[in-house]
């Protein structure tokens, strides 16, 4: 880039390409919806590219610039394509740096920074599969950002990413969207999903339904019909969306019939998540989920395909920290009887209150959407000087 490039650039406002797969269910796609938006509020001029989904609507509402582009695909025709996409975007709208939030959209993005002499940041949100030929894809761009320590140890391990280009950014969490509300609230909430609904505990699973977490959702309805025997006025709501929702829906029907009543509810792709965790008494769930759940001050149980944490305390909260609140490492896995207990030991904890105190505190100190978006635009400002 040439000097007068340079100074050209710093004399305007500074525009960044967010890419992503798609934009329909799931914490990453949520993250780069929330930190689009908390950059826009900082003075960044953001535009977004990506294969589309249902969040689409939530960047375009909040006067984001939203390009279609074939970002999910591993189709060499549709990759072409995306790849003459970005470089358009990038040569028109003046880009500064792009940055790729999943592998094919880093693989593509790498080879149209390298052509335009544009910087790219790469985040990773999982610990995707590794060996070949999927290490060949996978692409570290100038700067690197892992959303938890986790990842950064599996990236550094298994791609053979330079330790000393990645900064650690934990996922960042809408506070003023997700937020705690009365009891009297909530239990007016929880209403909208079962008329009949009273003090009994509601419970909430919350993720993608997937072959491997749709088991977990599998496991904690088998964990309801346990407390629901000493607890009938228990209610579990499921929210997430994905191939496997089917067998989820399944074993709600089954749960609903043996007990001859509907307390298990698959909600699907539900929009407004922060309404579903204000109606809820406890959560089960990983990662943004239990984030979310926290800022809305509600105890939570760390559970997926890879084991259960248990519930989210001041004793286990670091462990849980460095890998991003998933599953990873747990001490042990998921059963029924063993959820259904910690459940029950959740809601009567002598400390309830404390640990949705902790939890909350937490979320607002370390994992704000403001918080997140200030740190990645100190990683921008970084490349770009």
């Amino acid at each position: 880039m040439g000097k007068t490039e340079e100074t050209s650039r710093e004399h305007r406002e500074r525009v960044v390409l967010e890419l992503a797969m798609g934009l329909d269910i799931g914490g990453a796609e949520t993250h780069i919806v929330s930190l689009s938006r908390s950059l826009k509020e900082m003075g960044w001029k953001v535009l977004v590219a990506s294969g589309g989904g249902r969040r689409v609507r939530d960047i375009t509402d909040s006067g984001i610039e939203h390009f279609h582009v074939p970002l999910g695909s591993r189709d060499p025709l549709k990759m072409l394509r995306a790849y003459r996409s970005l470089t358009h975007i990038v040569k028109t709208r003046n880009v500064d740096l792009i940055h790729a939030h999943a592998r094919i959209p880093a693989w593509i993005g790498t080879y149209v920074a390298k052509k335009l002499n544009v910087p790219l940041v790469t985040t990773y949100h999982w610990t995707f599969v590794s060996g070949f030929p999927w290490n060949l894809v996978s692409r570290p761009g100038d700067w690197t950002i892992a959303v938890s320590d986790v990842i950064k140890d599996y990236i550094v391990k298994e791609f053979g990413f330079s330790p000393e280009k990645i900064t650690v950014i934990p996922n960042g969490i809408d506070c003023s969207e997700f937020r705690p509300v009365s009891r009297e609230e909530s239990l007016s909430l929880r209403k909208d999903f079962f008329t009949d609904a009273g003090e009994g505990p509601v419970l909430v699973y919350a993720s993608r339904m997937n072959p491997d977490l749709s088991t977990t959702a599998c496991l904690t309805v088998e964990a309801a019909c346990i407390l629901a025997e000493a607890h009938p006025g228990l209610r579990l709501l499921i929210a997430g969306d994905g191939d496997s929702l089917g067998k989820v829906q399944k074993a709600a029907q089954e749960a609903n019939e043996r007990f001859g009543r509907e307390f298990v509810k698959c909600l699907g792709f539900v929009s407004d998540m922060a309404r579903l965790y204000q109606a809820a008494d406890l959560i089960v769930g990983m990662s943004r989920v239990v984030l979310e759940a926290m800022a809305c001050g509600k105890p939570c149980i760390v559970a997926g395909p890879e084991g259960d944490f248990g519930l989210v305390q001041p004793e286990n909260a670091e462990e849980l920290e460095k890998r991003n609140f998933i599953s990873r490492g747990a001490p042990k896995p998921v059963e029924p009887k063993v959820l259904a207990a910690e459940i029950e030991e959740a809601l009567s904890h002598p400390r309830l209150d404390e640990i949705k105190a902790f939890g909350l505190e937490l979320v607002r100190e370390e994992h704000s959407a403001e918080a997140t978006a200030h740190r990645v635009a100190e990683v921008y400002e970084q490349i770009l000087r």
